[in-house]
């Protein structure tokens, strides 16, 4: 079965019987691109024709073409089917407002050719037209329901940056998949890299499922508060874009909360709303963590003998990483239909790779943030890939599951490569991604600004906000720099400047300046990151990876003049074998330091903010009460956020302050 080829059920059908199925998914396979064989749109569930002997095939970038796959004397009938399917998609077209775009009708329809079967050639389907390509390309947006904003998409530019901000969004085959099939378990898991499309994938479905079934009463949930609130926001933007006729009913038919809750209100959260519907006891952050809360809730529930355990219809779960089993299995229990479960198979490289992604029903390996170069990079960085000892190694799987192609090149070493990505096709592949930089300024704000003048000089469509300046150090000299970068910004250029540590948000039209502990779930099209050197722990390396890879164009690391110089020349041959490649060279790490590797692996799991606290509490007397371990663990948990990779002392000592404050709890 192909990547790249996605069946709607009726064409799969149609091309089995017609012994083309196999045929058309090598041809998408031997292209790397983008294919879709439909009987109909996508978007337009309720549509019939009177024939229906007849498929359409979309390749990204390239001419449709129908197919006649009845017998001999049908062309009449083929013909009407043809007109009715681009009248469907001339309806579509002013439905969601492409036609101001693509025009009417008349300036696309001669795009379309009919094949016969015998005829099918990818190579006679090429268009040279920049124009034409993107008119195709959003045509096959409407027809399998990736709507795409138009008012971004610049239909002849060849700029790099507004090529790459006017391109397409199209659903893979996975994607299609999961939005538009039926899917049988109840228990639908998703697990894909960040940037893979998660959340957006389950709005796509939210938006079905809200649309079509009137009387289901759906939840969306998540751990985090911002995460939640973002979303209660997010929800109905996205419903008003994608033409969602039907008005939101909050708090009756749809929720969005985060898992946990307060007592007051029932609708504050997940848990609490269960706890409120079903008339079992609620139990605040004082009566323990939230697994054991949720272990207790269906013990509850399941002695209850209530004629009924459903909440809900319909759960959708984002960010699954980070809840316990417990919590899964309580919204599964009160859920009567479907639950979706979506979570990050690898949010941390130095944390195993968790057993249940084999269990997935679809695992998406793409990132369609990041340039696979820069992604490949970025990794590289963060697992020490190119130093000895390596910090992280993964097994041959693993490199599967998250979205490498590995082998053994013989010698010791190995090489890993991506499937090229289409939002990156029109950038030359030998186009550098990723900038190292070594301190040649005075100053660290003064480097920045010589890599910032460089790229207004490269991409002259620059816009302020299309640039994150990250520092990844957490020493004091960064708020002194990042006050001088600030100042030097706005004399330089004249450009307005968030810096985010104080304004807590994103504004999209300044340039953007942050410590790494307010920059996750951000894009840019130019990343420059900032570090003394490169450190080994393992918190300075996920961040490392994390923020570099979130650029989609380029990203930069600036090192002060005192890194490590063996390390770097490794890091920059490396680099330069990437980018002239497409691929990664490395050395296959000794059995002995994957042993090592998986002792650290272990030892980084144990850490966790409960054990720290328990540990500490269990050498008190008298005891520490449960409130007060309680009230440590939500408090070390705020104070901790994001800096795992403190000093010991320090943590201890930050532990010994709070307990000696909340001890008369």
């Amino acid at each position: 079965m192909s990547g790249y080829c996605f069946f709607e059920q009726n064409a799969r059908e149609l091309t089995d019987r017609a012994g083309l199925t196999q045929s058309l998914e090598e041809l998408s396979e031997q292209a790397k691109k983008q294919t879709y064989v439909l009987s109909k749109p996508l978007t337009i569930e309720d549509t019939t024709y009177d024939y229906d002997n007849a498929v359409v095939v979309f390749v990204s970038g390239m001419r449709p073409f129908f197919l006649n796959l009845g017998e001999a004397g049908t062309d009449d009938s083929f013909n009407e089917y043809t007109e009715e399917f681009i009248d469907d998609i001339s309806f579509l077209s002013e439905k969601y407002k492409y036609r101001e775009k693509i025009g009417r009708r008349k300036n696309w329809e001669n795009c379309f050719i009919s094949l016969q079967k015998k005829q099918i050639d990818f190579n006679q389907l090429k268009i040279e037209n920049i124009r034409d390509i993107r008119t195709i390309d959003l045509i096959i947006s409407l027809v399998v329901g990736s709507i795409n904003d138009t008012k971004k998409i610049n239909l002849e530019t060849v700029d790099s940056l507004d090529a790459i901000k006017s391109k397409i969004i199209l659903f893979d085959t996975d994607q299609t998949s999961f939005v538009f099939k039926n899917h049988t378990p109840k228990k639908l898991v998703i697990q894909g890299l960040a940037g893979s499309g998660k959340t957006e994938l389950l709005l796509h479905k939210l938006k079905e499922i809200y649309s079509k079934d009137i009387e289901a009463k759906i939840a969306f949930t998540c751990f985090n508060k911002i995460l939640a609130s973002t979303m209660r926001i997010r929800i109905p933007d996205f419903f008003d874009f994608m033409r969602v006729e039907r008005q939101i009913d909050w708090n009756n038919k749809l929720f969005c909360f985060h898992s946990w809750g307060s007592g007051k209100d029932p609708n504050s959260g997940m848990y609490r709303h269960i706890c409120h519907s079903l008339g079992i006891p609620f139990r605040s952050l004082m009566a323990g963590n939230f697994d054991a809360i949720c272990k207790l809730a269906l013990e509850e529930i399941k002695a209850s003998k209530l004629e009924s355990t459903y909440v809900f219809d319909y759960v959708f779960i984002d960010e699954s990483q980070d809840f316990a089993p417990s919590f899964i299995e309580l919204c599964e229990l009160v859920t009567r239909k479907k639950i979706f479960v979506a979570g990050d198979v690898f949010q941390n490289i130095f944390r195993a790779i968790d057993d249940s992604v084999n269990k997935a029903d679809i695992v998406l390996k793409k990132c369609y943030r990041t340039d696979p170069k820069n992604l490949m990079f970025s990794h590289a960085l963060g697992m020490g890939l190119y130093e000895k000892p390596v910090l992280r190694w993964l097994k041959d799987e693993e490199w599967n599951t998250c979205g490498y192609t590995y082998h053994e090149a013989g010698n010791g070493r190995a090489i890993l490569s991506r499937e090229p990505l289409r939002r990156f096709e029109d950038i030359p592949v030998e186009t550098p991604s990723t900038y190292i930089h070594q301190l040649e300024q005075n100053s660290v704000a003064d480097q920045i600004i010589s890599i910032v003048s460089d790229l207004r000089h490269r991409f002259p469509s620059i816009q302020p906000g299309d640039i994150a300046v990250i520092y990844l150090d957490k020493d004091n000299y960064v708020y002194n720099s990042i006050s001088e970068l600030e100042g030097k910004v706005k004399d330089a250029f004249k450009w307005p400047v968030n810096v985010s540590y104080e304004t807590k948000s994103r504004s999209p039209d300044k340039f953007f300046i942050s410590n790494i502990n307010n920059a996750k779930g951000l894009e840019f099209p130019f990343v420059i990151c900032y570090a003394s050197d490169l450190y080994r722990q393992s918190a300075f390396r996920n961040g490392l990876y994390t923020m570099m890879a979130r650029s989609f164009l380029e990203s930069h690391l600036v090192l002060s003049k005192y890194a490590n110089q063996g390390i770097l020349k490794e890091i920059k041959n490396g680099l330069d074998y990437l980018t002239k490649n497409n691929r990664i060279d490395i050395r296959i790490p000794s059995a002995e330091e994957i042993k090592n590797q998986k002792d650290y692996i272990i030892l980084e799991n144990q850490f966790s903010v409960e054990k720290l606290v328990k540990d500490f509490c269990a050498e008190k007397t008298p005891p520490a009460s449960p409130r007060l371990v309680a009230k440590l663990i939500s408090r070390m948990n705020s104070i901790l956020n994001d800096t795992e990779d403190l000093d010991e002392d320090i943590i201890n000592n930050y532990l010994k302050f709070e307990y000696e404050v909340n001890k008369k709890l």
